[in-house]
C-alpha cells in the first residue's frame, strides 16, 4: 500500500514546490498533476485494500480483482455514503450498512467524490484554470482520507464499504 501513500506524498511535494508559485511556467501543470496524483493515491489505496480478500488465490488473482473496480461504480457508492443521513442506501446495500455509517467512512467517500471531480477538471477540462490553493485543499483531503482509512480499515463496516465499491452495482440488480 506504499504506492498509494507515495502518490499522495508526491502530490503534496508538487503543490508545495517552487513550481507551483504563481507566474511560473508550470503554473497550470503542477496543480493538475497534483490533483491527479492525489486522486489516484486514494483510488489505489481503496482498490488494493478491496482486493486483499483475493490474495489467498495468489497475486495474479488479487491484481485482476483490483482491476475490476470501476471509477464510476465507486463514485456511486461514495455518493450514497455522503447522502446517507438524508436518503437510504440503494436496495441490497442498505441491510449491510449500519445507520448511520461511521463518519470517517463518510469523509473518505466525500474525499473520493471531490477528488474525482477535481481530477476530471484537471485532466479533461483544459478550459478551466486549476488554482494551486484549490489543488492544495484537495491534496489535504486525500491525506486525511488515507489517514482515516488506515485507522479504520480493519473494521467490519469498512470491509462492507470496500466490498460495496467493487460489487454494489451487482447487488442492486434484480434477477
Amino acid at each position: 500500500m506504499t504506492h498509494a501513500s507515495e502518490l499522495v506524498r508526491h502530490a503534496r511535494e508538487l503543490i508545495s514546490s517552487q513550481y507551483a508559485l504563481p507566474g511560473s511556467t508550470s503554473d497550470e501543470i503542477v496543480p493538475r498533476r497534483a490533483l491527479s496524483s492525489a486522486y489516484y493515491g486514494l483510488f489505489h489505496r481503496l482498490t488494493t485494500a478491496g482486493s486483499m480478500p483475493f490474495a489467498a488465490g495468489g497475486e495474479p488473482l488479487r491484481f485482476q480483482a483490483a482491476r475490476a473496480f470501476s471509477h464510476t461504480a465507486m463514485r456511486k457508492v461514495c455518493d450514497a455514503y455522503v447522502r446517507s443521513p438524508a436518503r437510504p442506501f440503494p436496495p441490497g446495500l442498505e441491510k449491510l450498512i449500519p445507520a448511520p455509517p461511521d463518519k470517517r467512512l463518510i469523509g473518505i467517500a466525500l474525499a473520493f467524490a471531490r477528488l474525482q471531480e477535481g481530477r476530471h477538471s484537471a485532466d479533461y477540462d483544459l478550459s478551466t484554470a486549476i488554482e494551486p490553493r484549490y489543488a492544495a485543499g484537495l491534496v489535504s483531503l486525500a491525506e486525511t482520507a488515507l489517514a482515516d482509512f488506515d485507522a479504520i480499515q480493519s473494521l467490519p463496516e469498512t470491509v462492507v464499504f470496500l466490498a460495496a465499491l467493487l460489487l454494489a452495482d451487482r447487488w442492486t440488480r434484480r434477477g
